[in-house]
C-alpha cells in the first residue's frame, strides 16, 4: 500500500484529546513527582504528552507501562500498536495489535491497524480476517469496509472487493481509487466480467479520471467494443484539456 492509501486508512487518536487527558488527570491527583507508583491513567497522559513532542521512545515506554498495569485493556494494547507504527515498526505494531485483538476482536482501531500494516506486508487474507469481526457490529464505519475492500482487492477477490465497496455509503466518492485499482488488477488477471464491474463503478464516481478512461480504453479494445472505446478516448482526450 503506498503512503497515500495509508494516509487515507490512518485512524490514530489524534492529539486533540491531550487537553482531557490531562484536565482528567489533575482531578485525580496525578503528579509527575507523586511518590506513589504511577496509575495507568498517568500512564496514559505521560504517553501522550511524550507523543506531542514527538518523543517516540518515552510515548512507546509509558505506553507499555499503561499496558502492562492493564493488561485485559484493548485501548491500552492498541494504544502501543498505534505507537510503533506511527514511529516506523510495523512488525512490533501488528505484534500489539494483534495482542489487542485478541482480547477484543471488535476494537475498530487495532482492526484497522492490523488491516493496514497485513495489506503493506503482503497478506492481505490476515487483513480482511482481522477487519472482519467489528464489521460485524450495526453502524461500522465505512473505512472498515473500504479497507477490507483494499484487503480482497490485494487478494484478487474482486467481487468482494467492489461489494465492501459499495458498502461505505456516503464516503464512497473518496474511494473511487479502489474501484480504479480493482479495474487495473482485474484487467491485467484478464477477468474482464469484474474490470466490467469495477469500470461502472469507478466511472460513475469519477467520469474524468484519466487512469480510469485510460484503463477503460485498454477494456473496451478487450471486448471488442469499439463505441465504448472511441466514446472513452474522446473523454479521454477532452480531460486532457487545460
Amino acid at each position: 500500500m503506498d503512503t497515500a492509501r495509508r494516509q487515507r486508512f490512518d485512524g490514530r487518536w489524534r492529539t486533540a484529546a491531550l487537553p482531557f487527558l490531562v484536565a482528567t488527570a489533575m482531578v485525580a491527583g496525578v503528579s509527575p513527582s507523586a511518590a506513589d507508583p504511577p496509575t495507568p491513567l498517568e500512564c496514559d497522559v505521560r504517553s501522550q504528552l511524550a507523543e506531542a513532542r514527538g518523543d517516540g521512545l518515552k510515548a512507546i515506554a509509558w505506553a507499555v507501562s499503561f499496558a502492562t498495569l492493564e493488561p485485559r485493556s484493548s485501548y491500552a494494547l492498541s494504544r502501543v500498536a498505534s505507537l510503533y507504527e506511527c514511529f516506523g515498526d510495523d512488525s512490533a505494531a501488528l505484534a500489539w495489535g494483534e495482542r489487542a485483538l485478541a482480547v477484543d476482536s471488535m476494537n475498530s482501531e487495532a482492526a484497522m491497524l492490523v488491516g493496514r500494516v497485513s495489506c503493506l506486508n503482503g497478506e492481505p487474507a490476515r487483513a480482511a480476517a482481522a477487519l472482519t469481526p467489528p464489521l460485524r457490529r450495526s453502524g461500522a464505519a465505512p473505512e472498515l469496509y473500504a479497507l477490507r475492500a483494499l484487503a480482497h482487492e490485494l487478494d484478487r477477490d474482486y467481487a468482494e472487493a467492489l461489494a465492501d465497496l459499495k458498502r461505505t455509503g456516503p464516503l464512497l466518492p473518496d474511494f473511487e481509487w479502489i474501484a480504479t485499482g480493482i479495474l487495473g488488477m482485474a484487467l491485467e488477471d484478464g477477468r474482464l466480467g469484474d474490470a466490467y464491474s469495477a469500470f461502472q463503478l469507478a466511472m460513475e464516481l469519477r467520469p474524468d479520471d484519466a487512469r480510469t478512461l485510460t484503463l477503460g480504453v485498454s477494456l473496451a479494445q478487450r471486448l471488442g467494443n469499439p463505441a465504448l472505446e472511441r466514446s472513452l478516448r474522446r473523454a479521454l482526450r477532452a480531460s486532457e484539456l487545460p
